[in-house]
């Protein structure tokens, strides 16, 4: 974001001047100390009435720089006997970013379809973590890309609340992975921001840690399109011929066959056809002997950035 102090209305508030310049002669308080009490920055810019009635060494600061805690000679702004200049709050001219960064998500292969429906079956419910199943890259930049941007402007908001200090934000809701790792589909994802924020001169600098979890399980194989009967090698096999029921298991592997290479293929055709909204189920959902399994992630990050404490000026 461009910003010019030359298409920005200057920020003067007579009142703090005329309320320094009452305590002067009311209490004897110095008007540099009564300003910088209520002062919004640690530098000024100094600026003059403009008239032929400055003088000279004052004309000389028009639209320079100054810190409150290292006056310029005969004091600050309004200090001077019968000096009409003021102080606008000087902000300096910044190009704001907030960088997030996530570390060890891993690779982007991992499970297929069927080893998810074969740990239902043969994993008696032992959980399985992101990293384990291979797919915490996917879901990591997946999730990144959908809730990255909204991330930053939610702890930019709890910087601004804080200003100088600690931050801290929380967050969680269920996202649809279906289209990144279909066998997910809707799970929940959350985490936390802890970290620091520092003001100065208008300008906020934020450093801290992320934190992030997932929680889903895997608890219907139907749910994504394989069917039980087919899957199992020893299941019972139905529809094929007539009046046939039952094969037993000298001649189980039948089933694998057929869902290797006539029911899943046609199952992907269909449900790539459909956008993976619309499944295929041609047989009977009897014969479900599988335990539900958790499936569970954690991954931390980083997150910097400097961004301007007023929201008026700031992308973010």
């Amino acid at each position: 974001m461009n910003f010019s102090y030359a298409q920005a209305p200057m920020v003067v508030d007579q009142h703090i001047y005329r309320k320094a310049f009452q305590e002067y002669l009311r209490k004897g308080t110095p008007i540099m100390w009564s300003i910088k009490q209520e002062r919004p920055t640690t530098h000024y810019i100094w600026r003059t009435r403009r008239d032929g009635k400055v003088r000279s060494a004052h004309a000389e600061r028009e639209g320079q720089i100054f810190s409150w805690d290292d006056p310029p000679e005969g004091g600050h702004p309004g200090e001077d006997y019968n000096c009409r200049c003021t102080a606008e709050p000087y902000f300096p001219e910044i190009s704001e970013y907030i960088e997030l960064s996530t570390d060890g998500i891993g690779t982007k292969s991992g499970w297929d379809n069927n080893d998810f429906v074969d740990h239902y079956f043969n994993g008696r419910g032992r959980g399985v973590t992101l990293s384990e199943i291979g797919h915490s890259r996917k879901i990591i930049e997946a999730f990144i890309d959908l809730r990255g941007e909204a991330i930053k402007q939610q702890i930019a908001r709890a910087a601004r609340t804080s200003r100088s200090g600690n931050v801290s934000y929380s967050f969680v809701n269920t996202y649809d992975m279906t289209g990144v790792v279909f066998a997910i589909g809707d799970t929940t994802i959350g985490g936390s921001f802890s970290g620091q924020s520092d003001e100065i001169n208008g300008v906020l600098t934020i450093k801290g840690n992320l934190d992030f979890y997932l929680n889903d399980e895997f608890a219907d194989p139907l749910d994504i399109g394989v069917e039980v009967d087919d899957y199992r090698p020893s299941s019972v096999v139905h529809d094929i011929g007539h009046g046939l029921s039952e094969i037993g298991e000298a001649i189980g592997s039948i089933g694998e066959t057929l869902y290797e290479n006539v029911h899943k293929p046609l199952d992907d055709y269909l449900r790539e056809r459909a956008g993976l909204k619309q499944l295929v189920r041609k047989h009977s959902r009897t014969g479900r002997d599988g335990v539900p399994y958790p499936i569970t992630g954690e991954w931390s990050g980083n997150l910097k950035g400097q961004i301007y404490a007023d929201p008026a000026r700031s992308q973010y």
